[in-house]
């Protein structure tokens, strides 16, 4: 197959040239192919599919089922790659859970599913993690909080195998009884917050073991300007970044509105703004949906009884374009590293996936910004919402 009039993404540019697909690969890129079947991409772009690293599977329970319906919801979403979090019940620490979940996997037929493995196991001790490596986890996931032995543990055994570490940080002392960010909603509300200092008190805490084991960690969700000045000042530290935290605040939480509850908090308008400088200086490594589905009875509650969560896969895509790329705070091919490209490195299946170039996977999506989205957004943050964007995936 060759795909004609396109205007192809790459990390460095759009170009508009043709694209020879042969056995699932791209086999040639330049101007004027022909010969084969031929896909006229009528003037759309064309971008690899995008990777996400964290996913969580509904009610944070892993069960019969469950992956084929993510793996379906991510293929409509643009989505070719998903990495679950390893943090569901049960919790994926031994090689029976992680067998349950890789054989569930394999039952997808759109979307790969791929896995963390939880470092700790739920009595808090270490998980063996250089064997369930070795069956197929592609990373080591853990808490910031846990004890300082484990991590050190942890990040010798990420040494050994030459992999990157998977960090939530948070305080759970400093959050206390907090269900959302501490500041002036929190009050007003007369609920308790979690402050911003939780979070990035941590990272810094991780930040300084990695560099002295010279072990890169991923801190996953950062959700704070302090955690990504922290990141960009460490290599070893990669922020990912949710999207929600740089177009939502806190005010989504007014009137005790439960689709606002989502982990980590959203903040305020003055850390929101500083993260979307953040992100124009370069210092974001990856984006995620931070997809963590609950059912609506999980939401329909109290908002300190209701569960933290939000459907992220849904116009994903289109929502960076429309907040991001639309308004100038990323071109194309930067949205793809941070999509595509960069999570594909973090995981390390980046010699075949994560970006448009010869021998690649073909695992690809046509993106049409003129064409005004189409998903679903009940019970969303951003239901009502004006977005551009339609993806269609090639089928081979």
């Amino acid at each position: 197959m060759v795909i004609t009039n396109a205007k192809v993404v790459t990390p460095e540019r759009v170009e508009a040239i043709d694209v020879r697909i042969e056995n699932g690969k791209i086999a040639q890129m330049g101007e004027g192919l022909l010969g084969g079947e031929s896909l006229d991409a009528g003037g759309r772009y064309l971008m690899p599919a995008m990777i996400d690293i964290g996913v969580g599977v509904m009610d944070g329970r892993l069960r019969g089922g469950t992956l084929e319906k993510l793996s379906a919801n991510a293929y409509v979403n643009g989505f070719g790659t998903v990495v679950i979090s390893s943090l569901c019940t049960p919790r994926i620490d031994n090689e029976i859970t992680l067998e349950f979940a890789k054989s569930q996997a394999e039952l997808c037929r759109d979307t790969k599913i791929l896995t963390l493995l939880s470092g700790v196991t739920d009595e808090e001790k270490l998980s063996d993690a250089s064997i369930l490596l070795k069956e197929g986890a592609v990373g080591i996931e853990f808490d910031s909080s846990i004890d300082g032995n484990l991590i050190r543990r942890l990040m010798e055994y990420a040494v050994m195998h030459g992999i990157k570490l998977f960090c939530h940080a948070n305080d759970p002392a400093l959050q206390g009884d907090g269900v959302m960010h501490e500041g002036e909603v929190s009050s007003r509300l007369g609920l308790g917050g979690v402050p911003a200092v939780a979070e990035s008190s941590q990272v810094a805490r991780i930040g300084e073991l990695a560099s002295y084991y010279g072990v890169d960690v991923v801190i996953l969700a950062a959700s704070t300007p302090q955690t990504l000045e922290i990141c960009s000042a460490n290599p070893h530290l990669h922020a990912q970044v949710p999207l929600h935290h740089l177009l939502l605040t806190d005010t989504l939480c007014d009137n005790y509105n439960t689709a606002g509850k989502i982990w980590p908090p959203l903040r305020d308008e003055v850390s929101r703004r500083a993260m979307i400088e953040r992100l124009k200086s370069g210092v974001v490594s990856m984006l995620t949906a931070l997809h963590t589905p609950v059912s609506g009875s999980a939401k329909d509650a109290v908002f300190s009884e209701a569960e933290y969560g939000i459907d992220g896969l849904n116009a994903f895509l289109p929502l960076c374009y429309t907040f991001l790329v639309k308004e100038g705070m990323i071109d194309l091919p930067e949205l793809s590293k941070l999509t595509a490209c960069r999570p594909a490195e973090t995981v390390g299946i980046d010699r075949y996936k994560g970006k448009i170039a010869v021998g690649y996977d073909a695992d690809l999506i046509l993106f049409d910004p003129d064409k005004e989205c189409c998903g679903r957004f009940e019970n969303s943050p951003y239901e009502g919402k004006s977005l551009y964007g339609d993806v269609e995936r090639i089928v081979l």
